[in-house]
């Protein structure tokens, strides 16, 4: 049985003179780094009705404190921070559908053999690596920055392909926009000197539906990784 999903939109009441407005420049911080991990914890005050419970929603930055969020229980908002606009999220799909897509996403894919063999002799699977940076690394070091976005374009683009061929849709018409990392790196990090750096890349254009149900499923769970910063929610509309 699939569960319920509930498409919500939410923004923050930070304009002049709504509940949030005096400290509105600290919650949407014109940097992009402390915006992403700002937000990050800002829609999790929509899901704490249910103590401990484990993120069970995609969500997306849309700007200016506007986030849209895809969940399978509906946002609540008992202190009257947010606008809130939620209505169930329930598309009749078909084989063979249309539909215009964006999405932005952390493309990553597992790399078998990066790690050695444990105590039993099986070889571990490998760390998740940054497909663009992935297939940059291959080229001498000299190139990588004019060959940049014609990389991003081929890896995003052969990495939706692989998305698709598992979740029930064919890409096609897909156009590759910006690519950018993101350092989100938590007090923890940083005390021992590490960087938590999330690569992005925006997608969008046309699919087409092969199999309703998985497809489904997959929007529920989103593609790609790091789904708690802010990727991996796919918007769709009829062509």
């Amino acid at each position: 049985m699939t569960l319920p999903l509930f498409l919500s939109r939410a923004r923050l009441r930070s304009g002049h003179g709504e509940t949030l407005s005096a400290i509105a420049p600290i919650l949407m911080p014109d940097d992009g780094n402390q915006r992403a991990a700002l937000a990050h914890r800002l829609v999790w005050l929509l899901f704490q009705d249910v103590p401990n419970a484990k993120r069970d929603f995609l969500w997306r930055d849309d700007g200016a404190g506007k986030y849209l969020i895809l969940s399978t229980r509906p946002p609540a908002d008992p202190k009257d921070l947010f606008e809130l606009d939620t209505k169930p999220f329930a598309p009749a799909l078909q084989v063979g559908d249309d539909l215009r897509f964006v999405l932005r996403a952390n493309p990553t894919v597992a790399r078998k053999g990066a790690n050695d063999p444990d105590a039993t002799g099986i070889r571990q699977r490998g760390k998740r690596v940054d497909v663009v940076m992935d297939r940059l690394a291959k080229l001498p070091i000299s190139g990588r920055a004019q060959h940049r976005d014609r990389v991003a374009t081929e890896a995003g683009s052969a990495w939706l392909t692989e998305q698709g061929a598992r979740a029930g849709f064919t890409p096609k018409a897909v156009v590759v926009g910006s690519y950018r990392q993101i350092d989100i790196a938590d007090r923890e990090r940083k005390r021992r000197r590490e960087r938590g750096v999330v690569s992005v890349i925006d997608l969008e254009g046309v699919l087409t539906v092969s199999d309703p149900p998985t497809f489904f499923s997959k929007l529920a769970t989103g593609f790609g990784s790091a789904k708690a910063f802010g990727n991996g929610l796919m918007l769709l509309r009829r062509v």
